[in-house]
């Protein structure tokens, strides 16, 4: 990628005196610049840049530099290209609408800041790699190990996105994305890289994802950062894309098994939490205090309209209500709310939006308050894992599928199924556990079912590589477009 990639000096002062780094590391055009040798010269400064790295995951909602990755737009993105009319986009902004309406252009702005803010992210990563000798010996591993995991989660999200699905039984040697493996200090180094195959890119990944999982098992209690037990979560994900079943049951069981973590006791109180709750295994840490930023603002820009917060733009539409079952608390729809409310009034997962433009659309409740912690990685997602990992394996890895099923009904206030669970009630719980989360496409995909007259391989399902991209490295652009 012919990109000029620096260490800003905004970044180092930043890194070197507040111990945090700023979301501007890794600039297109650079301002003021040093050599990485003046920033990789302690320990200190090379976990600065780490957490830095956070940063880079979470993105950046309306500014210059764009691109939200897991603070928004991948989530956004996912759940507008995969609706088959459950949500629908209600706002002014036609890059959104793009998406919306499975009709992306390769300039589309969404599509090119989300790309490039993703290779800077895995330039960070790749910088700090490179410099791993600098690191004192006793934290080594966890460095090495975190920065593993960012690159397997970035290059997978991206290979999920702008690829052709992966596609169990076959070669997927498709074109996938350009594998990011080492970094691009200065413009005299930067280079052309062609896209690996699908194949190249997932095999890449469990590479990097496998070796992470295994060098942070001594770090499994640091709080807030990837342990190994994220890991694990992710790779579960990645062997599920893959239909590896067994694979998928078994890293989501590493997760159940370790005891760490246990559902709270009501969905809704899974979201717009100022801190970790037991049920997340990652998340994205947005308080006052926070190392990635004091603002989820992609999301809650768009999903809420409350009295002061949010527009409004993700609709969901009464058919998805219609999907639950009678009593189910996922459910709940407050249609009672006053015109001053916030997110602290509403006890329902979803409401009547009020207070603003959009007013009167159907809103839903997980992301309500920008200052509040982003989930990546809930609890519930490695029970549903399991379980449809588990059925289509035809094992029982720590529990049978109907019993990680009734973990989860019992959770949304319904009853435990007493026969065996079908694949269409896996899928089903699956669905509405995790809706408006992200997963939409990717699970549409794997399962090969279509996105309305859409069938789940259709060119218009995939991303186009941006245009930019395609001018100054002239790489190959996906079918369609």
């Amino acid at each position: 990628m012919k990109r000029k990639q620096y260490i800003s000096v905004g970044m180092i002062l930043t890194a070197l005196l507040l111990g945090v780094a700023c979301q501007n590391e890794l600039e297109i055009t650079p301002r003021q610049a040093l050599p990485t040798d003046d920033v990789f010269t302690s320990s200190d400064n090379v976990v600065a840049v780490l957490i830095g790295a956070y940063s880079d995951i979470k993105g950046t909602f309306g500014t210059n530099e764009g691109g939200e990755l897991y603070g928004g737009d991948f989530n956004i993105m996912s759940e507008l290209l995969g609706s088959s009319g459950d949500v629908r986009w209600g706002g002014s902004f036609s890059t959104y609408r793009e998406f919306d309406n499975k009709a992306i252009t390769t300039t589309n702005i969404l599509v090119r800041d989300n790309w490039f803010r993703s290779y800077e992210a895995l330039n960070t990563v790749n910088l700090i790699l490179m410099h791993l000798d600098v690191v004192d010996e006793a934290f080594r591993p966890q460095v090495e190990g975190e920065a593993l995991a960012i690159r397997g989660l970035v290059h997978f999200d991206l290979v999920r996105f702008w690829a052709q699905p992966w596609v169990a039984g076959t070669d997927n040697n498709k074109p996938g994305i350009p594998l990011k493996l080492t970094p691009t200090v200065t413009e005299e180094d930067a280079e052309v890289i062609q896209r690996a195959t699908v194949a190249e890119v997932y095999a890449q990944v469990i590479e990097d994802l496998t070796q992470a999982r295994d060098l942070l098992v001594p770090y499994d209690q640091n709080g807030t950062r990837i342990s190994s037990y994220t890991v694990s979560a992710i790779l579960s994900r990645v062997y599920l894309q893959q239909s590896e079943f067994a694979k998928a049951a078994m890293e989501a069981d590493r997760v159940i098994a370790s005891g760490l973590y246990s559902l709270v006791d009501e969905p809704l109180k899974a979201f717009n939490n100022q801190s970790n709750t037991t049920e997340d295994i990652f998340a994205l840490q947005l308080n006052s205090n926070s190392n990635v930023g004091d603002g989820n603002t992609g999301l809650t820009t768009f999903y809420a309209r409350l009295n002061g917060v949010g527009r409004g733009d993700m609709q969901v539409q009464p058919q998805h209500l219609a999907k639950y079952e009678a009593g189910d608390l996922r459910k709940g729809l407050d249609t009672t709310l006053a015109q001053t409310a916030t997110i602290v009034n509403v006890d329902s997962m979803f409401y009547i939006g009020v207070g603003g433009q959009n007013a009167g659309s159907i809103q839903v409740a997980k992301y309500g308050n920008v200052s509040t912690n982003i989930p990546v990685v809930r609890l519930a997602e490695m029970y549903l894992t399991r379980a449809e990992g588990n059925f289509e394996a035809g094992v029982a890895i720590g529990a049978t599928p109907t019993e990680d099923i009734n973990v989860i009904r019992q959770r949304a206030g319904l009853l435990p199924l007493a026969t065996p669970v079908t694949r269409e009630q896996i899928r089903q719980e699956r669905s509405l556990e995790l809706a408006f989360e992200g997963f939409a496409l990717h699970d549409i995909k794997r399962w090969q079912l279509p996105v309305g007259d859409l069938p789940y391989d259709a060119p218009v399902l995939v991303l186009p590589v941006p245009e930019a991209e395609i001018e100054a490295s002239g790489i190959e652009q996906n079918p369609g477009y």
